[in-house]
């Protein structure tokens, strides 16, 4: 399994101005997994975007613009 990288980095804020940066499917998905925002439909497709990305279903491409879509919509995109 490869890290997948994404087109562009993905620049996240967290509370206390703590930033995160994610560059693949695989820091994606272990981000996901400590979601601070609502585990939502937005969220819940990133996840399934990210694994599909991993296992080659999905292009990281898709599963960045997925991830990218969850956190602006979780108020954490920079």
């Amino acid at each position: 399994m490869s890290s997948k990288s994404f087109p562009t980095p993905v620049r996240l804020i967290i509370k206390n101005s703590r930033q995160n940066i994610i560059a693949n499917a695989w820091d994606a998905v272990e981000f996901l997994r400590r979601w601070p925002g609502e585990r939502n439909s937005a969220y819940r497709r990133a996840l399934q975007h990210c694994l599909d990305a991993l296992d080659g279903i999905r292009s990281s491409k898709a599963a960045s613009a997925s991830f990218v879509a969850a956190a602006r919509q979780a108020g954490i995109l920079a």
